[in-house]
């Protein structure tokens, strides 16, 4: 009896702790940049473990800052809308898969609306440990372009970064850097991840050892979104980066030094990023200059047309969750671009694909969902969580991030735990100023 007491006793302290929350987040953040289709079980994990812990104690969940709420009551109503949507799909199959596909955007902000103490009390050590998990995900992409790259012919080594089969690709770069997963998607884990890396710099409270081996590791991941090569994640990083720099440094009264800092940066890696084939590429078309190789359209401009067209006719509803591609793909034959409907395109823009899926009313939630946390961010002096949404927003123009489970995933999971990292450093800015005036 006084074991099974103990047992009880230990379950409760547990529970009462959030411990089982927290070791399914350290799981889920551990795994996400890994590869995405080994999440489900592990979000699964989480719901279970916010069950246990909170079944009792709904009065956290209304005693939840009011901001927060209408954050998670935003997200709740853009599924909502979306699941609307099958009522006038023709394709019910399909939109039923998607709805299913985007279940990410219930399932976080449910297990993090309050997420438990200990997640709360620790989340920039689960950030890190996910920034970790990046950092070890690229390495072994690096570790992996090398050994495919070295062969041995008769007791002879060589080194070829091109497939022997297609010799114009080369395993360092793109899709065949991070196969199988999309490079765009690990650009936005990455960048993030290098994000959390200098955060980790500037924390005065590690030490100086600890933040060298943070910069360091946020430099590799910087560098790396060259060789992922998507465009986007190269001209993000190229914004973002500088500001972050310009504005971390200017609280240390540094200013001048960080804008002479960001200018030798960008000075030092534009000849690296224009070599880079995908952005020559661009260039070359924009300044009509010659190259070694074929550079064909980009199809992003004649996507967003289709898209528009499409849209001038589904305004106020859209097309329903289920009919996006097959309509797209009519409208690319309509055009007589072949190519494109055969390959189904989405709008690879997060803004026009929501119009085209649930028209004007869930274009103006899903914005909402951003204008509720641009307040947070803001109100809650942020700055991590507001390099999230600026990045998100830059990455929506380009991609159609929504879509598959590595993007609906990440963008839904830290939206909401962000929140709970609130980086206001006045603690920390009153040591540092203390020790100089010393």
């Amino acid at each position: 009896m006084r074991n099974n007491t103990n047992i009880r006793s230990w379950f409760r302290s547990i529970l009462t702790h959030g411990e089982f929350t927290f070791y399914s987040a350290l799981l889920v953040l551990v795994i996400l940049p890994v590869h995405v289709k080994y999440l489900p079980p592990f979000m699964i994990l989480w719901v279970i473990a916010w069950i246990l812990e909170n079944y009792s104690r709904i009065n956290l969940l209304i005693n939840t800052k009011r901001v927060f709420k209408l954050l998670f009551l935003s997200f709740i109503l853009f599924y909502a809308w979306q699941a609307v949507g099958l009522l006038y799909t023709s394709d019910i199959k399909l939109g039923l898969l998607n709805l299913f596909g985007r279940l990410s955007l219930l399932v976080f902000p449910v297990v993090l609306l309050s997420p438990g103490e200990k997640i709360k009390l620790k989340s920039k050590l689960l950030l890190r440990i996910y920034a970790l998990s990046s950092m070890v995900f690229i390495l072994y992409c690096f570790g992996h372009a090398l050994y495919m790259s070295v062969k041995i012919n008769d007791g002879l080594y060589s080194f070829n970064v091109h497939p022997s089969d297609i010799p114009w690709l080369s395993y360092f770069y793109g899709a065949d850097l991070t196969n199988p997963q999309h490079p765009s998607y690990i650009a936005m884990y990455i960048l993030l991840a290098t994000f959390i890396c200098y955060e980790a710099w500037f924390d005065r409270s590690l030490r100086l050892k600890r933040r060298i081996l943070w910069l360091v590791a946020g430099f590799v991941l910087l560098i790396s979104q060259y060789f992922l090569s998507s465009r986007a994640g190269i001209l993000i990083s190229l914004i973002l980066i500088p500001f972050y720099f310009i504005y971390r440094l200017s609280k240390f009264k540094k200013t001048r030094f960080a804008w002479v800092a960001v200018i030798i940066i960008i000075l030092e890696l534009m000849p690296l990023i224009i070599k880079n084939q995908r952005v020559d590429y661009l260039l070359g078309k924009i300044l009509n200059r010659h190259a070694d190789y074929e550079r064909k359209d980009d199809p992003r401009i004649l996507i967003w047309k289709s898209a528009y067209n499409v849209v001038k006719n589904n305004v106020l509803f859209g097309v329903g969750i289920g009919d996006v591609r097959t309509v797209l793909t009519e409208e690319y034959l309509r055009v007589g671009e072949v190519e494109m409907a055969k390959e189904r395109l989405n709008a690879h823009n997060q803004f026009l694909g929501v119009l085209l899926e649930s028209g004007i009313i869930g274009c103006l939630i899903f914005i909402s969902v951003f204008i509720i946390m641009f307040y947070i961010a803001l109100s809650e002096r942020n700055l991590l969580h507001l390099l999230f949404i600026l990045m998100m927003l830059m990455f929506f123009i380009f991609e159609s991030v929504l879509y598959r489970l590595a993007g609906v995933s990440f963008f839904s999971l830290f939206s909401f735990l962000l929140i709970h990292c609130n980086n206001n450093e006045k603690p920390v800015l009153a040591e540092v100023k203390s020790k100089e005036a010393s």
